[in-house]
């Protein structure tokens, strides 16, 4: 097979190879970046809802598809233990679930190095149980999630993750009889170390 060489020594085929590879590899190596990641989380409250809770400390578990060089689908547990004030004074070993929130992040920078901040948006179930006391903590809903945070890399396949993320959740304490609803607004507080593959 004849090639066309240019003066510098590189064939048109060498040439149209590297172009290619050039624009591929990029776009594989973006395509599918999937991470698992875990950590501590602690919620505080902005707005006192009911029940009304004081802030708690858990943890938090996510799993995280990358699928567009700015775009990821976050799928994410999260378990904390609060306490009960005003009326829930005292009520102790409330847990309060969201599982899962399904956020949708949009990274800033398309192209980052070690610092990779985004913003989110999403939805979610949320729960929080009985405590130590039988006063009606019991009770479940949707709620929206915002928020920020920022991705640090110490290598391609390991980071860690700090950020903030507000929820507004409309909760329904029983089926039956009237002005059961009800609402919580915390401030999730959280970081994480995720493995990427």
């Amino acid at each position: 097979m004849a090639y066309i060489v240019y003066e510098n020594g590189m064939s048109v085929a060498r040439w149209v190879l590297s172009v290619c590879l050039a624009v591929i590899i990029p776009t594989i190596a973006w395509a599918e970046n999937m991470s698992v990641g875990l950590g501590p989380t602690g919620h505080f409250f902005l707005i006192d809802g009911t029940p009304q809770l004081s802030p708690g400390f858990g943890g938090h578990v996510y799993f995280d598809y990358r699928w567009a060089p700015q775009i990821s689908t976050q799928f994410g547990i999260d378990v904390t233990t609060e306490g009960g004030k005003g009326p829930q004074a005292g009520d102790n070993d409330i847990l309060f679930f969201a599982i899962p929130t399904v956020d949708f992040k949009y990274y800033f920078v398309k192209s980052s190095g070690r610092i990779d901040p985004y913003a989110l948006l999403g939805i979610g179930f949320f729960m929080t149980s009985e405590g130590s006391a039988d006063n009606g903590t019991l009770a479940m809903g949707l709620g929206a999630n915002a928020g920020v945070g920022v991705d640090l890399y110490f290598t391609p396949a390991v980071s860690a993750n700090i950020g903030a993320t507000f929820h507004s959740i409309g909760m329904i304490q029983s089926l039956s009889g009237a002005n059961n609803g009800s609402g919580l607004f915390p401030v999730t507080a959280s970081g994480s170390v995720a493995f990427h593959f």
